[in-house]
């Protein structure tokens, strides 16, 4: 399988939509790629999940560093763990299930 590489070729989508384009176009089996890291580095609700988790004293590439050794850890992509840092940021306190 592929690894995204550069998000800069795909044009004229944001950092998010490149990245759940990419990851939806793996998902459904279409192209056969795969997230290399998580991507915190340029995105908002990840990075602040990012810090809530690990605390604000990493630096951002520090974040992504700590974030890709998690989801190598708990054996799951990468994107898991954008998602899942994206969707706990916005509630830490009280679990709201993702529907999608």
């Amino acid at each position: 399988m592929s690894n995204f590489g550069d998000l800069d070729k795909v044009a004229k989508l944001g950092r998010l939509g490149k990245f759940d384009l990419l990851c939806n176009l793996s998902n459904l089996l279409i192209a056969p790629i795969l997230a290399d890291r998580p991507y915190i580095t340029g995105s908002t609700g990840p990075a602040d999940g990012a810090k809530l988790l690990f605390g604000n004293g990493l630096s951002i590439g520090a974040l992504d560093g700590a974030c890709a050794q998690l989801a190598e850890h708990l054996d799951v992509s990468p994107q898991v763990i954008e998602d899942a840092l994206c969707n706990w940021q916005k509630s830490p306190e009280k679990y709201i299930y993702f529907r999608g």
